[in-house]
Formats: C-alpha cells, sequence, structure tokens
C-alpha cells in the first residue's frame, strides 16, 4: 500500500500511465463536429497541486509520481486482474521472464529476459548498465527514498549494505550507526544543558553557546570519549535545519487563516469565533504555540506581545526570527529531540557515519551476489531459449544490444516471496542523466554500477541534483518538454517543465511501443472546485472529480454536450491518520479516533462509497471481511460485538450498563473521553485545556487540498468542534501542502487516502525497518526511540506488528497470508495511529468531443487495476 497516487511506487512506474490522472492548460470549448490535430493540438489532464520533486527514485507523493510515470518504463506492469504482464506486446523492458525455485539450495531464481530496442528520449539505447545502475541506487544503504526494494532477501544483499558476513552483525548494522547518532544528539542536549544551567545568569546569544560548546568538546580530548568531538558540527548543522524547518512551517500555513474557527462557551451555549486572523503571520505563530486561544475568556493570547492584533503588521522575516530567538540558544536541547529538526539531523547524522566509517574502506562485499548480468560471459536459457552472450552495435560501450541478442538479468532470493516480483518491476531511469561521468566510465558490472557506494554526497549531490529533481528523464511514451517545445532534457530547465502551473510533455520518438498519437500532452494545476467548469469550458480535456452521486448526476445532465464520465471501482481506502511522535499519548489518539464519525466521509460519496474497518482495499483479497470498528463512535449506537473493540470502550459500555443499539448522552460521551485523557495523567491548565506537563492537547487536523469540499472534512470538523469541549484545542483546516508534509512527517491528525498496491504486503507502510516516508507519518522514529521509555506499548506493538508481516512474506499460500494480514491489521488498530474511513469509486470525466473515446480502454478491460489512459499512447484526438 502507498500514499494515493495512482502510481506503484519503484515498484511500478510501469503501470504508472494505468490510472493517469486527470491535469490541465487552456483552449477553446471544443464543439460537437469539431476535428482537430494530434501534431499540433494538445491534450490537457488536471491535476492536484505537486511538489515538484520529479526524480523518480525521490517522488513520493502522488501527483509527483504521476508526472514522473509519464516519462518511465518498467520491468513489468500488470493486467486487468493484477497479474505480471510482459513481453513484446507490453509497455515494458522484459521479453520474457522465467521463474526457478531450487529446492536444493531454498532460493527462487528470476531470469528477466531484456528487450533490445528499448531508448530513451535521447534516442539512447536502455541496456544490463542501467537497469543494474538503477538496483544499486535503490539498494545503497544510504539511499532515503521511499522504495522498500531492499526488504526483498535477495542472495548476498545484506553482505553488501553491510559489507558483514555475520548475520548477527548484519541485523545490528545500522543500529550501530544509529545509535551513534543518537549519542551525538544526546550528547549536543546535555551538553547545552549542563551549560545553560551551570550559568543560569548568563544570557546567551547563539554565538556564545557555540564557544561554550567548544570549551566543553575541548575538556574531552585526549580522554578517548569522542562523544563530543562533533557538538560545534551538530550544533551548527542543527541551526541552519531549524531555520529550514521554520522556514517551512511558515509556507506550511499560508493561506489557511479564513478557515480557522474557535470555540468557546458563552452562557453555557457553545459559540464559534471566525476570521480572528487575517494575516498568515498569525497562523504561523498560533501553529508554533506562540499565539493561544483561551477557551476560558474566549480570547487570544500572544507570548510576544499583550495585544496579539499587534503581530498583524509583522513581516514573514520578523515572525520566524522570533521564533527562531524564542528558541536558539536555550532550547537547542528540544529542538534536537522532539522538533522535525530531529528527524533530519538523526538521519544525515546517522548517513555521515556511515559513510565516514566505509570511506576509503576496501569492500569486502564489492557486489551483490544475487543479482546477475546472467548471459554476460555464458549462455543461459530461460522458457527453453538460449541466450548466447550479446554482441554490441558499439563495442565496448555496450549499450546498444545487436539485433538478435539479448541480454538476461537474474536475481536470486532465499526462499520464497510472493512480494518480490512486483519489488522487481521498477521503473528504470537512464544512467547517463542520474549518474556522472566519472561514475559511468568506471562501470564494470563486477564492482562498479555507476554509484558511489555509501556515499550520502553521491546521492544527494549527482542521482538528487536539484536540477535533475525538477527535469524527469526516462524511456517512457513521454518527455518532458516546455511551452516552447522539445524534449532535450540538458536544455530545459525545472521552470520551463513547471511553468505557471502547467507541465509540459511531448511524445518520446523513439518509444518501444511506437511514438505516441498525441505529440503534445499538459498537465495542468486545479483545484477540486474548479475542476468541472475547466472541463466545461474546455480549459481541461481530462479530469478525475470526486465520485459524489450529485457530481456524477450533473456529468450525466451534459452528455448530449460530449460530457462523458466512468466509474471504476478504486483500489484504495480513505483513512485519518495520527502521527504518534506529535500525538505521544496512546489514550489520546484513543480519544480523537472514538470522537470521529466515519460515517460522514462514506456519506459524502452516498452509494458509491462503502464503510471500511481496517487498514486494506475492499478489493484486495487478504481484507479481513467481517471485521467491525475497533473505535466505535463515542455519539453513535453501541455495536453488537465488544469482543474486537477497544477495551476502554468496551469496559466503558459495561460501567453504563448499555446493550446493543443504544446510545450515549452528550454527558456521557464528554465524560469517555476526558476519563481517557485524565487516566493518562492529564490535567486542565489555566486556558482549560488538558496538559501532562510536557505534552498540551493542541493540535492541527488537516485536510489535504485546498477546499473543504472533502470527504473527510465534516467528521473532523465536528470531531474538533466536540473535542474542544473535552479540554483540548483542535483546529481543523485545509492545506494545499499537506501530502508534501506528509513526506517529511510534519502533519499531526490528518486526512488522505491511500492507493494500494496488487499484492497486500504490509512492509513498507508499517514495518519497523521501513525507510517509507509513510513510517514517518506514524510517528516510528519516535516510537523506536523510545526515549524514557514513553513508547514501550507502541514499540512492542511495532515489533510484533513486523514479525507478522515478515512471517506473511515467506509463504505463497493466501489462506495463511490473510490469516496473518488480519492480526496485522488488529495491530494496525491498537496503535492508534490511522483510522479506515471508506472505500470510494474513482471518477473520470472527459471531453468526447475531443477526445476519441474509441481509443480508451475498452470496458470489457476496466477494472481497479487497469484505467481509461492504461495505453495513453493510443489514445487520440478526434481527428477528420
Amino acid at each position: 500500500m502507498k500514499l494515493k497516487n495512482f502510481f506503484a511506487k519503484a515498484s511500478a512506474l510501469a503501470v504508472a500511465l494505468s490510472m493517469t490522472l486527470g491535469i490541465a492548460a487552456c483552449n477553446n470549448k471544443p464543439a460537437p463536429g469539431k476535428t482537430y490535430d494530434n501534431e499540433t493540438d494538445t491534450l490537457v489532464f488536471s491535476t492536484l497541486e505537486v511538489d515538484g520533486v520529479f526524480n523518480p527514485f525521490f517522488s513520493t507523493s502522488g501527483t509527483d509520481s504521476s508526472v514522473v510515470g509519464m516519462t518511465q518504463i518498467g520491468m513489468l506492469t500488470n493486467d486487468k486482474d493484477g497479474k505480471v504482464a510482459y513481453g513484446d506486446d507490453q509497455p515494458v523492458i522484459t521479453k520474457d521472464l522465467e521463474t526457478r525455485y531450487d529446492a536444493e539450495t531454498d532460493t527462487t531464481t528470476y531470469y528477466f529476459v531484456l528487450k533490445n530496442n528499448v531508448r530513451f528520449s535521447n534516442g539512447s539505447y536502455l541496456s544490463m548498465k542501467d537497469v543494474l545502475f538503477n538496483y544499486y541506487v535503490y539498494l545503497d544503504p544510504v539511499y532515503s527514498g521511499s522504495s522498500t526494494i531492499y526488504s526483498t532477501d535477495i542472495v548476498g544483499l545484506q553482505e553488501y549494505r553491510t559489507q558483514e558476513a555475520d548475520e548477527e552483525e548484519q541485523d545490528s548494522f545500522r543500529d550501530r550507526f544509529e545509535t551513534m547518532a543518537e549519542a551525538r544528539i544526546s550528547a549536543l542536549a546535555e551538553s547545552a544543558t549542563t551549560i545553560l544551567d551551570e550559568n543560569s545568569g548568563v544570557n546567551y546569544t547563539e554565538a556564545m553557546l557555540r564557544e561554550a560548546l567548544a570549551e566543553y568538546a575541548a575538556g574531552f580530548e585526549g580522554t578517548g570519549i569522542d562523544t563530543f568531538e562533533h557538538l560545534v558540527e551538530d550544533y551548527d548543522l542543527a541551526l541552519v535545519r531549524f531555520r529550514e524547518e521554520l522556514e517551512t512551517d511558515y509556507s506550511n500555513s499560508l493561506n489557511s487563516y479564513e478557515d480557522i474557527v474557535f470555540t468557546a462557551e458563552i452562557d453555557g451555549v457553545e459559540q464559534e469565533f471566525r476570521n480572528l486572523f487575517t494575516t498568515d503571520v498569525e497562523v504561523f505563530l498560533y501553529n508554533e504555540g506562540y499565539i493561544n486561544w483561551d477557551r476560558q475568556e474566549a480570547e487570544l493570547t500572544c507570548s510576544f506581545t499583550t495585544d496579539p492584533t499587534e503581530v498583524k503588521t509583522w513581516t514573514k522575516e520578523r515572525a520566524i526570527q522570533e521564533v527562531y530567538d524564542a528558541m536558539v540558544p536555550n532550547d537547542i536541547a528540544e529542538i534536537v529531540q522532539y522538533w522535525g529538526t530531529a528527524t533530519t539531523l538523526f538521519d544525515e547524522i546517522t548517513n555521515a557515519e556511515m559513510t565516514e566509517y566505509f570511506e576509503g574502506r576496501e569492500l569486502t562485499f564489492p557486489n551483490i551476489e544475487g543479482i546477475k548480468f546472467a548471459n554476460r560471459t555464458q549462455p543461459v536459457t530461460v522458457n527453453g531459449i538460449t541466450y548466447q552472450p550479446p554482441v554490441y552495435v558499439d563495442g565496448e560501450a555496450r549499450t546498444h544490444v545487436q539485433e538478435g541478442y539479448n541480454e538476461v538479468l537474474s536475481i536470486t532470493i532465499e526462499k520464497v516471496d510472493p512480494k518480490a516480483i512486483w519489488n522487481f518491476s521498477l521503473g528504470i531511469a537512464p544512467m547517463y542523466y542520474y549518474s556522472d561521468a566519472e561514475h559511468i566510465a568506471a562501470f564494470d558490472y563486477e564492482e562498479n554500477f555507476g554509484v558511489e557506494y555509501m556515499d550520502s554526497g553521491f546521492m544527494n549531490n549527482v542521482v538528487k541534483d536539484p536540477n535533475k529533481v525538477g527535469v524527469p528523464v526516462g524511456a517512457g511514451p513521454y518527455a518532458a518538454s516546455s511551452a516552447a517545445g522539445g524534449i532535450n532534457a540538458s536544455q530545459i530547465t525545472s521552470g520551463d517543465f513547471l511553468s505557471q502551473n502547467v507541465i509540459y510533455f511531448e511524445r518520446n520518438p523513439y518509444y518501444v511501443m511506437g511514438p505516441a498519437t498525441i505529440k503534445k500532452v499538459n498537465y495542468q494545476v486545479v483545484s477540486n472546485s474548479s475542476m468541472l467548469n475547466a472541463l466545461y469550458t474546455g480549459e481541461i480535456d481530462f479530469v478525475q472529480p470526486n465520485a459524489k452521486p450529485e457530481t456524477i448526476d450533473e456529468l450525466n445532465a451534459r452528455r448530449d454536450e460530449g460530457i462523458y464520465n466512468k466509474s471504476i471501482e478504486t483500489s484504495g481506502y480513505g483513512y485519518i491518520g495520527i502521527n504518534a511522535g506529535k500525538v505521544p499519548t496512546l489514550e489520546v489518539r484513543q480519544a480523537i479516533m472514538h470522537a470521529i464519525n466515519t460515517q460522514e466521509c462514506v456519506n459524502y460519496y452516498g452509494t458509491t462509497a462503502k464503510a471500511i474497518y481496517r487498514s486494506m482495499s475492499l478489493s484486495s483479497w487478504a481484507y479481513p471481511h467481517g471485521a467491525t470498528a475497533y473505535y466505535p463512535y463515542i455519539g453513535g449506537p453501541v455495536p453488537e460485538n465488544l469482543s474486537v473493540v477497544n477495551p476502554a470502550y468496551a469496559d466503558f459500555v459495561a460501567e453504563k450498563g448499555k446493550k446493543a443499539g443504544d446510545t450515549f448522552t452528550e454527558e456521557e460521551q464528554e465524560e469517555f473521553i476526558r476519563g481517557l485523557v485524565e487516566d493518562a495523567g492529564y490535567t486542565l491548565n489555566s486556558r482549560g485545556v488538558y496538559t501532562d506537563g510536557t505534552n498540551t492537547l493542541k493540535y492541527t487536523f488537516t485536510i489535504a487540498g485546498e477546499q473543504t469540499d472533502h470527504p473527510a472534512w465534516l467528521a473532523m470538523f465536528k470531531a474538533g468542534n466536540f473535542l474542544n469541549q473535552c479540554g483540548f484545542e483542535i483546529n481543523v483546516t485545509t492545506d494545499s501542502n499537506a501530502l508534501k508534509k506528509l513526506a517529511s512527517g510534519d502533519l499531526t491528525v490528518w486526512a488522505a487516502a491511500w492507493s494500494s498496491t496488487i499484492d497486500p504486503d504490509m512492509y513498507q507502510v508499517y514495518h519497523i525497518d521501513s525507510n517509507a516516508s509513510s513510517v514517518l507519518n506514524w510517528g516510528y522514529r519516535q516510537i523506536k526511540q523510545n526515549i524514557g521509555g514513553k513508547y514501550n506499548r507502541e514499540l512492542s506493538l511495532v515489533e510484533e506488528l513486523s514479525d507478522i508481516i515478515d512471517r506473511a512474506r515467506e509463504t505463497e499460500d493466501t489462506s495463511i497470508r490473510s490469516a496473518l494480514y488480519s492480526d496485522a491489521l488488529d495491530i494496525v488498530m491498537q496503535l492508534a495511529i490511522e483510522l479506515p474511513t471508506y472505500q470510494r469509486d474513482d471518477l473520470f470525466a472527459y471531453n468526447g468531443n475531443k477526445i476519441d473515446v474509441s481509443t480508451f480502454t475498452p470496458d470489457s478491460e476496466l477494472t481497479s487495476y487497469m484505467g481509461l489512459t492504461n495505453r495513453l499512447d493510443k489514445v487520440s484526438l478526434v481527428v477528420a
């Protein structure tokens, strides 16, 4: 499973075109009977906000991955039933595939025969070099993108990633460097705290504390204790990252002040207070905790001034500096341990320690034993066909395989793994673009693969070069272009590719399936609320609005105008997430979940959605049908089966003598929520908000997007109001940058949706060893660190969950896997980090006056796994 993007992470950029999201540009309104020219007229799709990370190795948001997917081609794809597809008739790299299990060694080997005619958009040929380069990027120990290919037990992979032969050493390899990072961060926090406490009368500046830290570190020189040698270096890095965090926080606060509503009880009546904020500065200071709402007095207070309205005149720069100065240097310990900076700093120091450890060392394991160029020097037989060592048109360059020859890749894994084949179906990006001249020249198939081993500098400055982040390059049906046209990536900047909310594509003339029918395609950023109007006026040709009954009725009424629509069951589901790193108390997260009426989300879609009670798509064979709500809405009827609910809820039902179908009074509902919080050690502060001295129950509930026209808006808004009556301070807001924040784990409580992968494997989203951004959303970093033992319960649950996920990968028996996933999904509920809400249909609307609808995927082929534009390269405009 993954963040809703209609594209399977790194495991299937090839699938990207099967469910392309709509995107937009400006045309005159097409009229019935008008014809178009596929060479000069543009097909325009709509897209929601993009983050601009258009790098196939590092894109995370659904919209970014959609953009990248237009330019990429994968090793494999899938058919309408979700089964693996490949061959000459498929838009993939693999010509043939064979899987062999060896009982003697208990290993499985996959043989991929590569096509010899796949070409990138610059005309160069895709070869084994590109394939190996991609695998070695994804499997490098310092790779920090969302792909979890490393979770597959490839023979020799752990030896390569750890440079250790001993399994115990392999298991603890990264832990070693994470422990070093934790020690360095703890040393900084403790040293700064000691200095500040011992000199409480001194008003330290940033520079003064730097000097004091340098002196403190000098005191350990020659003692053999090296924990403190990086104090100043880590201090300076922390300050840089903290300022960046504040800059990001400010950007995330833009254009939301109109949405912020406060509540307070006046003369026994709950009242709303709107439009108290009129600037972005106020929202920023509110989010940072320097402006607060006093429910008792029904007024705003500000830490910087007695009159909160004064900050309305502040500039962005002053607001950020005021917060920075309020925190630095006195609260540096808090910054490096609890702010978002803590996660960034931890990752950077961990990778720096790994890089330093291997710098200059001869690699004991220079390659991954299980990944081989199978017919490099000797023939190999795949499905009865023998493939001789390839001959190359370009000789020693070895990038253009001569007709009649094919390169064969083999990957061997330990035992069996039903998810492995999907992990190996990644998109292949060009080495010539994502590596550099030095590493390309050194490529030798044995020890050098176009990648600098375990080097964060290479990963960040070469693979993730800022110029490469904004302009994707690949062998897909389309290539990055600009308003002026052309596909020469060296002449196209990120500002050309994405300009004034329009993303430009032009066909790849070398596409393996033949040049796309339509030469030019644009994606245009447009909000949900403007999407349909843009379709009606001809500005956009293909959109994906929310599948509400009234929207479908509206679209059906326009069929005579040539506006058509199609609904397809989605492969994902909606959810509300809670970051345990920001809401650290389990009982508080439980209280929030019990306060949310998920039926409100279902009602938004009417008959086009269903309630869902576990974190998996209903379209998956592994979904535990019969599951019921683990966190029943406290304002709803008591369910019949109390054996599968939060035990605290079941106890409260028994205490109040309720039976199935009964409801709680408003007083009882509030009693239950307050009871959960108070039993966890919280008491009310002077503003009527619960606190435990360290954590105050002041949270922002975020809706992804700019509009309140969202399936979760009403549910979260009502929950916020109810919780505010129960001693919380909740602000519910929309945020067009929400998906970007999810990629870095910056949201507290949010509503979004997942798109599910074909295999129900849960590793990427829930495993303790996953490096995907989703685990940042759940607060896994803080859970794993478990400072002071405050996450003991969560850590135990995550470890148990991860063990079940591992066991489910060791068999292909679906009945066994289903039972294991049922148990795993129950544990996800116990963690109180994700509340499933609904499963709905995807709705596509398009202009049949401009698009030749007969070139879409036939109705008989449409499924959750194959959408209308599965073969976008074959779609045509209406031509004469």
